[in-house]
């Protein structure tokens, strides 16, 4: 029986070989297409990866002259962190300055007597201030835990409580301010006071505890070489206009918990001073001449004086000085601290317990064109909050008691950002004795800083150097490369070779790097004065040098930067034509020259986009000479098969005839 052949299934003729050997003839153009594709998307990854390192010196060296420069941060160094740090911002000066705690700011709390942990806080309307803030709701009565958690939900930053429980039936009740400071006295009102006096924690005070001084001028004495006479106290303000001064006598202070305190304001005046107006100086007319026959007669100067207000004129420039508070003791008189501020309240608190023999309150206003307004200063008992007072005061409010350069200061919050400028001084809680602060540039920040922007330049510079130069070298120098990082250049060697857009960026990065730039007053003016250089001229000859790779000389980098980074700040970004703006430097002109190879529309954005543009067409013709391809295989099978099938029926008919014959033949 013959062989059945059945086409598209048998291959008895070899028609899959045939067709095989046809279409890979058919697939040379399509091969192509795709070879060509993937070495357009070989040259866009490559682009983006050049774009990626340009991108990232570019932004290193913006951070270099832009306002958050490294050169311009701060640090702070304690002698005693335990008693105070400091902040500096970027403003900060550089600087060295001593600070002394006496006693940090503390805020109210009061404790409540033993009470008894199943009572109960009677209903009624619960108020709590802190100064101006207040905390007031309505409660229908309960469990004091209850109380306090009611409390704590509406605290608002203000009041704070807790239980404390102190044996197996009694427990006692805490509440406390939020906010430090004299002034943010805790004081209980409605049924809050009624509850406060009933478990304990406030009573009633026996005595008044507050004496006000200076009410009158009787009250106020004349001190030497200032007016007296203009000075003015009344209605709880003491007034002292340009050039007047006086003190406020003492009297003797007994007791730990008494406190001065008065608030003083320097304001300008109109009017000039009392004995000396600040006016300009007149011009007194000419004496004249007359001339009789020839004979000229000179008149004499004037000798009479130029007056104010029928008084002699006496010539003086305007005066300024904002020291005007002083104490009087038996040793001689401390200046407090100085009124930086012109119509701005600023307090005093002075503690009796830090002076010795503590006398009068001295205000000596030398300014010519400003007048002193203080009110009268009072002595009051720091336990006392209004007609109560504490009976078990965990801590009473306080302001914090400094020392600045050995002024006398005092704030209501350990947190102080108004005595050094641009600086804030965080107390901890009382120096033995002063502490120095320091203030310093950072220079780390501004190491690290310099070492990044050496790194994203190297980068870059082995990126093109890859992209443009088919040497296996370039990349087997370079140590400490990754398998996949080598295996990846490897891909990219030389696929740029000849590109003058890459060589150009490359050249003219490398001298900006390496350019010197001459600055007014300034002594260094290029990096290898920093310890930053290629160190081609250093050395055995390396051929990994010649490349133009940066390399940094720590200890020389670190030197530098301890002496002159404001010189190095300049270095990479300043202004030079006094417009206010930078336009020069290495960083400026780095971010300049990059910016238009990385920006949109820049020239690796239009290089990406051709390819885009080329991909997306090659993608085209791929996909229509896969749709020609797979039609020219179905027509190739399809004509084989007939022929498949044709010599099929041919055979058929072929071995029929034989079989007849055969037949024949045996008959």
């Amino acid at each position: 029986m013959a062989d059945i052949s059945i086409p598209g299934v048998s291959d008895k003729y070899g028609t899959n070989e045939t067709i095989q050997k046809l279409m890979e003839i058919e697939r040379v153009p399509l091969t192509r297409e795709q070879e060509k594709l993937e070495t357009y998307k070989d040259e866009q990854s490559a682009w983006r990866d050049v774009n990626r390192r340009m991108s990232s010196l570019r932004e290193c060296a913006r951070s270099l002259y832009s306002f958050d420069n490294p050169f311009s941060s701060k640090l702070s160094e304690s002698s005693d962190e335990y008693a105070v740090t400091a902040e500096p911002t970027r403003d900060a000066a550089i600087e060295t300055f001593k600070v002394k705690v006496l006693q940090t700011a503390s805020a109210d709390r009061f404790l409540s007597g033993e009470i008894e942990k199943n009572s109960e806080v009677p209903e009624g309307t619960y108020t709590f201030t802190v100064n101006d803030k207040k905390i007031s709701f309505n409660w229908k009565g309960g469990k004091l835990s209850d109380f306090s958690a009611a409390l704590n939900r509406r605290s608002n930053g203000v009041v704070k409580s807790s239980i404390i429980g102190v044996s197996g039936t009694k427990q006692t009740f805490l509440v406390e301010s939020l906010l430090t400071g004299s002034e943010n006295r805790l004081q209980f009102e409605d049924s809050a006071l009624d509850y406060a006096l009933k478990i304990g924690m406030v009573k009633k005070s026996s005595v008044s505890r507050q004496v006000t001084l200076g009410r009158t001028n009787s009250e106020l004495e004349s001190i030497p070489d200032f007016i007296f006479s203009a000075v003015k106290s009344a209605d709880g303000i003491i007034k002292a206009p340009p050039a007047t001064g006086f003190k406020i006598p003492l009297p003797s202070i007994s007791g730990d918990n008494k406190q001065i305190t008065f608030e003083l304001t320097l304001n300008t005046t109109e009017s000039t001073t009392v004995q000396k107006p600040a006016v300009a100086e007149p011009v007194m007319p000419d004496p004249s001449r007359i001339q009789y026959k020839g004979i000229i007669i000179y008149n004499d100067e004037s000798e009479i004086g130029y007056t104010v207000d029928g008084e002699p004129y006496d010539y003086i420039d305007p005066v300024e000085n904002n020291e005007i508070v002083y104490l009087q003791t038996s040793s001689g008189e401390i200046a407090l601290e100085p009124v930086m501020a012109e119509n701005t309240k600023v307090k005093y608190t002075i503690d009796p317990t830090l002076y010795e023999n503590l006398e009068a309150i001295v205000i000596k206003n030398r300014n010519t064109e400003k007048t002193v307004t203080l009110s009268t200063p009072i002595i009051s008992d720091i336990n006392s909050t209004g007609d109560y007072e504490p009976v078990n005061p965990v801590s009473i409010a306080g302001d914090a008691k400094l020392q600045y350069e050995g002024i006398n200061m005092t704030r209501p919050s350990n947190k102080i950002d108004d005595i050094v400028p641009n600086i804030t001084l965080n107390l901890y809680e009382a120096s033995e004795k002063p502490v120095t602060i320091k203030i310093k540039s950072d220079t780390d920040a501004a190491k690290d800083a310099l070492i990044n922007l050496v790194g994203y330049y190297n980068q870059f510079l082995t990126e093109v150097n890859v992209l443009t130069q088919n040497k296996p070298e370039i990349i087997s120098e370079l140590e400490y490369l990754t398998d996949e990082e080598v295996e990846a250049y490897e891909k990219k060697l030389g696929m740029f070779s000849g590109d003058t857009t890459l060589t150009t960026s490359k050249n003219n990065i490398q001298r900006i790097m390496t350019n010197n730039y001459i600055i007014e007053g300034n002594e260094i003016s290029m990096l290898a004065q920093l310890g930053i250089s290629t160190g081609a001229a250093s050395g055995s000859y390396n051929a990994s040098r010649l490349r133009g790779y940066m390399e940094i000389d720590e200890e020389k980098l670190d030197s530098v930067l301890a002496d002159n980074i404001d010189e190095i700040k300049t270095l990479f970004g300043y202004d030079s034509d006094d417009d206010k703006v930078i336009d020069s430097g290495i960083a400026f002109m780095l971010d300049r020259n990059l910016q238009a190879y990385v920006q949109t529309g820049g020239i690796i954005s239009t290089r990406i986009s051709t390819l885009d543009t080329r991909i997306s067409s090659t993608e085209t013709s791929i996909s229509r000479l896969e749709t020609q391809i797979d039609q020219k295989e179905s027509e190739y099978r399809r004509k084989y098969g007939l022929m498949e099938s044709t010599l099929s029926n041919l055979e058929s008919q072929s071995n029929s005839i034989t079989n007849f014959s055969n037949q024949g033949n045996n008959n």
